[in-house]
């Protein structure tokens, strides 16, 4: 019997061996096939995969900027606003909880709010405190616009409308680069093939977002790109881009970028050493995301930038610039990222489109919660370094808080139609509150929200329950009534009109789609560019 069971247990064990040697072999195989495909990029992906926010600087090789031998003082006010621990802000959840529980459940590492050279509220956790450098993750963006303006401002860079290969005609032989100009990389809509990471492991480490992000040489990885849109065509978020300019900026001025930043860094009155990811030993900045500094220092540089890009009398940034990548473009109706407070990308800083006629705000964000606030009108800066990216927007309601004005959260529109229409609202229910929400909207626009993302998703929600296509038609004939040249709009009521049988009226949408975007539109369903 005890001969039986030692041979059950050896076969057990060899069975479990045998296993782990496939799991291994399975491991050991993505890597190698990983590695053929991205190299060193893939190798540190698999390794690291998404790092913490004080991870980047033990990742990779940096390249020092220096501080300033005179740091811009800040004067902590005393007492400090510590009933901002209490006040009450939305979180990811829609829950309504105080400041300091939302801190805690974000994982945010250090919060720091100015008013001008006044630090009013100043937290850290997690180990981090004022003299802890953090990644900024693509807050990198944002600098690297500042040295464009510069460079601008120089004449080492002549226009925006130059072509890329003026500066690096090493992508003459890259045929993806044809007629894409330093205006296309700003605004992101350079055609060229980029891929998200969207948290599945083999996908993840065959994006262009990690293959960038962990690039071991950036000018291979650059010059093995390829295009899919004309280059103007339509917005697409990139780390491509920005690393691009980044090599355009170190060949045109003759300096690395870390060098450029120093003619910021130092006059601005930054208090300590920062320092850029490098793809390499001695090679290029990761201008898209690899900025390491302090909470207080990104703080000087909001103000900064709150300032006109000007310091005790010296431009450092030119103004013109500053007021261009700060400022609502409003021949743009819709929001690049569809957030309650609309994020519109420009210059590689982020506008919150809501009610910003009254608010006069901007940002720079990255990844995993990094954030430099401004508010203009009230002269407040707020810093926010996290280790998670799933963040709300509490910024404006401190803002209000601060300067003693009542803030609510706006509500959406689409988010009421939809509400109505699970309360077995009909079709023209829906239109007339649409209707009156919208007059309401006109008198009180810092009540509501709406854009096209968030009425195409509610039409195509409950378009997906038989009893409620009447009421999904409705809310997309709707935004096209609100939007009549988006093509998505008309593309969305097309469907619409598919799925419920109505040929004729689809096939005109997708005749209409096609007339606003050609290029872009679908011409029938399930028929793409």
């Amino acid at each position: 019997m005890y001969a039986t069971r030692s041979r059950c247990v050896l076969s057990s064990r060899r069975r479990a061996m045998r296993i782990g040697a496939r799991r291994l072999a399975v491991i050991v195989g993505a890597v190698m096939a990983a590695s053929m495909i991205h190299g060193c990029s893939a190798l540190r992906t698999i390794r690291y995969r998404d790092p913490d926010a004080d991870r980047p600087p033990t990742i990779f090789h940096q390249a020092l900027v220096h501080r300033s031998d005179e740091p811009a003082p800040f004067t902590l006010a005393v007492p400090q606003r510590v009933e901002l621990d209490t006040l009450t802000v939305r979180d990811v959840d829609l829950e309504m909880r105080p400041l300091a529980e939302y801190l805690r459940r974000r994982h945010v590492r250090a919060f720091l709010v100015a008013r001008d050279d006044t630090i009013l509220y100043e937290r850290y956790f997690e180990g981090y405190g004022p003299a802890t450098l953090s990644s900024s993750f693509s807050v990198a963006k944002s600098v690297t616009s500042a040295l464009l303006g510069r460079a601008l401002q120089s004449g080492a860079i002549r226009s925006l409308d130059d072509s890329v290969t003026a500066y690096l005609p090493e992508l003459l032989r890259q045929p993806a680069y044809r007629g894409v100009t330093l205006r296309h990389l700003l605004a992101m809509e350079s055609g060229i093939a980029y891929t998200r990471t969207n948290g599945h492991m083999w996908h993840d480490l065959r994006s262009s977002d990690a293959r960038f992000f962990y690039s071991g040489n950036l000018e291979r990885s650059l010059l093995g790109q390829h295009r899919e849109d004309p280059p103007g065509l339509r917005w697409a978020y990139k780390d491509s881009d920005a690393d691009l300019m980044g090599w355009v900026l170190a060949r045109a001025t003759g300096h690395t970028v870390a060098r450029q930043l120093e003619e910021i860094w130092r006059p601005m009155g930054a208090e300590f050493d920062a320092s850029w990811d490098l793809d390499r030993r001695n090679g290029h900045e990761h201008t898209s995301s690899g900025l390491n500094a302090t909470a207080r220092d990104f703080a000087r540089f909001g103000l900064l930038y709150l300032q006109g890009g000007n310091r005790r009398g010296e431009t450092i940034v030119p103004r013109d610039w500053v007021q261009a990548s700060t400022t609502l473009d409003r021949s743009r109706t819709e929001p690049e990222v569809a957030t309650w407070w609309q994020m519109q990308h420009q210059h590689y800083w982020w506008i919150p489109m809501q009610n910003w006629d009254a608010e006069h705000d901007f940002f720079a964000d990255g990844s995993r919660g990094q954030r430099i606030y401004v508010h203009a009108g009230s002269h407040i800066v707020i810093v926010q370094l996290a280790n998670d990216s799933r963040q709300e927007f509490p910024f404006r309601k401190i803002v209000h808080y601060l300067v003693g004005e009542p803030s609510r959260y706006p509500r959406s529109i689409a988010g009421q139609l939809l509400g109505a229409a699970r309360r077995g609202a009909d079709a023209d229910s829906v239109r007339r509150l649409y209707h009156a929400l919208m007059e309401r909207a006109q008198a009180r626009p810092a009540e509501f929200v709406i854009n096209e993302a968030g009425m195409i998703a509610v039409g195509e929600e409950l378009l997906k329950q038989p009893d409620k296509s009447a009421v999904a038609v409705a809310v997309l004939e709707l935004e096209v009534e609100r939007s009549p040249a988006s093509y998505r709009a008309h593309e969305a009521l097309a469907s619409a009109y598919e799925k419920i049988g109505s040929e004729e009226r689809a096939a005109a949408e997708y005749r209409e789609a096609s007339k606003l975007a050609p290029l872009l539109a679908k011409s029938a369903s399930g028929t793409g560019r």
